[in-house]
């Protein structure tokens, strides 16, 4: 298997998983634990990179650690698609999606926190990142389609 296609697969699988956070940080009502201020509380955690050592602070930070890391791995899978002779059109194609999408959800998440989590606004960036994991998995079964 290539390179490009494991992390391919690894961008998926932290896609998921920063959903699955994100839906425990919604159900848990964790979503303000950092607080609301840009600046100081985002992308900050109560004024500090680290957050305090409680639950619910750590829980809403690893949420945004793990947003910046799948933010990471899908632009560097969609350079490395991009990049590569012969990638397959539709692969390439859903990681550009993809990735102009995560930038969005990215700005939805801030303005989540900001907003102090008005459930529209929740909604929208739920709805985002069900469309930035379809996308990306729709890349990797076409990817693998290919091998």
């Amino acid at each position: 298997m290539q390179a490009r296609v494991i992390l391919l697969l690894v961008t998926i699988i932290s896609v998921f998983s920063l959903i699955v956070v994100g839906a425990y940080v919604t159900a848990a009502n964790d979503g303000g634990a950092c607080g609301s201020a840009i600046g100081t509380d985002y992308p900050l955690c109560q004024g500090s990179i680290l957050p305090p050592l409680q639950a619910a602070p750590i829980a809403e930070w690893s949420h945004r650690v793990l947003a910046s890391l799948s933010a990471l791995l899908l632009f560097v899978t969609t350079f490395f698609y991009w990049r590569a002779k012969g990638s397959p059109l539709a692969v390439r194609r859903s990681l550009y999606a993809a990735s102009v999408l995560i930038v969005f959800e990215i700005v939805l998440g801030a303005a989540v926190v900001v907003a102090v989590e008005p459930a529209w606004l929740v909604t929208l960036h739920q709805a985002d990142a069900i469309l930035v994991f379809g996308l990306t998995a729709a890349a990797g079964a076409s990817s693998l389609g290919e091998h």
